[in-house]
């Protein structure tokens, strides 16, 4: 029992905050059955659609987390933004094309296709607010991205595909990912693409397209085209801040990187093929560069 105890605390130091979080949740169950799912002493949080009955999904989620873990992250980042940013009372801001602050700074070609923009909070978490929301989470639910991503990279079945794209900078990727508190985040912990594209498509198997300098689209890279998928679509705005962007059905699709195409598995190409219409529309509509 000593060891285990020894590998638990140990495992605990190694942790970033929202893992500990995550971790102390966990131990508190075990601890304290009777009284409370989350850390002494209690106090009661409304659930957003909590699970009823272990293994129920709840209804506004795209796939089952652990209820207790949710709401604690959820109350200690409000609490955390509270307390760092009182002033600040709106969280999303929905721009349409009669505002386009944002969507002027999209290419023209691709204007037409956008049906509204979504901004979220800048914190240094904008990105991960911004795949929350897309996912299902709510924006609030950003922790939950960067530990999902954090668990994604260290991935046993992924470890291979991570060492080889990412090579010698595979340390640095992860730790971009962990945070020491809530609130503002340094510029080493925002969400950077290419990087996080890659994991984000993976681990939510889902289409991942960005619009920006340059636009580039992520498919899963070890998993074959599903007619189903989700494509999320996030825009690189001012230099420094994600925001959602909206888009109408069937809008042509920028491409993929050169890593993409180096390093996925060989069923992936049927990505390709399923989308192919998307992306030579795009290269239609691009204007040649002389």
């Amino acid at each position: 029992m000593t060891s285990a105890m020894d590998e638990l605390w140990r495992r605990f130091r190694s942790l970033d905050v929202i893992g500990k979080r995550a971790l102390k949740s966990r131990v508190c169950e075990l601890a304290y059955p009777t009284i409370t799912p989350l850390c002494p002493p209690p106090e009661k949080i409304k659930t957003k659609g909590g699970v009823k009955k272990k293994g129920k999904k709840p209804a506004e989620y795209d796939v089952y987390r652990d209820p207790s873990y949710h709401e604690y992250v959820d109350k200690a980042s409000q609490s955390s933004q509270r307390q760092s940013q009182p002033s600040q009372t709106l969280k999303k801001i929905k721009l349409s094309k009669k505002q386009p602050q944002f969507i002027l700074q999209f290419p023209n070609h691709i204007r037409s296709y956008i049906e509204d923009v979504v901004n979220v909070e800048s914190d240094g978490n904008y990105g991960f607010r911004v795949i929350a929301s897309l996912h299902g989470y709510g924006e609030d639910g950003w922790p939950m991205v960067r530990r999902e991503l954090g668990l994604e990279i260290i991935d046993k079945d992924m470890s291979t595909l991570y060492d080889k794209l990412f090579s010698n900078r595979l340390s640095e990727v992860r730790e971009s990912l962990m945070i020491e508190s809530f609130g503002s985040q340094p510029p080493e912990k925002w969400l950077s693409l290419p990087d996080m594209g890659y994991l984000i498509a993976n681990r939510y198997n889902v289409v991942l397209v960005c619009l920006g300098n340059p636009c580039m689209t992520f498919f899963p890279m070890t998993n074959s085209h599903s007619p189903n998928v989700s494509i999320y679509c996030i825009g690189f705005v001012n230099h420094n801040h994600w925001v959602q962007v909206n888009m109408k059905e069937g809008f042509p699709l920028p491409p993929v990187t050169l890593d993409w195409k180096k390093f996925r598995s060989h069923i992936t190409t049927t990505w390709m093929l399923g989308f192919a219409r998307r992306m030579q529309h795009w290269q239609l509509l691009t204007p040649v560069l002389a």
